[in-house]
């Protein structure tokens, strides 16, 4: 990995520690947030080791996040809402026969008149 990119994982690590030190006040962020910018700035090849595994822990998330997000959205809003309109409306695809014997098609009794073709879509 180059300079540029392991100096800028080990920024934002920091940062984010020292964000951690802000919130909880344990000293130990602090501690690790300067020892990685220490490593950043002076140590190239422990750098590389932190970037790669920063990455690694990137790729691992970015396979589970996405699934737990999009599991959530479905179970939270999509899931009621059409749970909610099936108990309160009926089939209006009319997928369920009327009769027995009786077919699915629809006998529409309309004249068509050259009105009915000028915008169709």
């Amino acid at each position: 990995m180059n300079k540029e990119k392991n100096l800028e994982t080990c920024l934002v690590i920091s940062t984010g520690m020292i964000l951690l030190w802000f919130i909880y006040g344990n000293a130990l962020f602090l501690q690790i947030a300067f020892a990685l910018g220490i490593i950043g700035l002076f140590v190239n090849p422990i750098a590389n080791w932190v970037t790669w595994i920063w990455y690694k822990i990137a790729d691992v998330l970015g396979m589970i996040v996405p699934k737990i997000l999009l599991s959530l959205i479905f179970f939270v809003f999509l899931f009621p809402v059409a749970a909610i309109y099936r108990l309160f409306n009926s089939d209006n695809l009319q997928l369920k026969k009327k009769e027995t014997g009786s077919s699915y098609w629809i006998q529409r009794d309309h004249h068509y008149v050259g009105k009915d073709l000028e915008q169709i879509w």
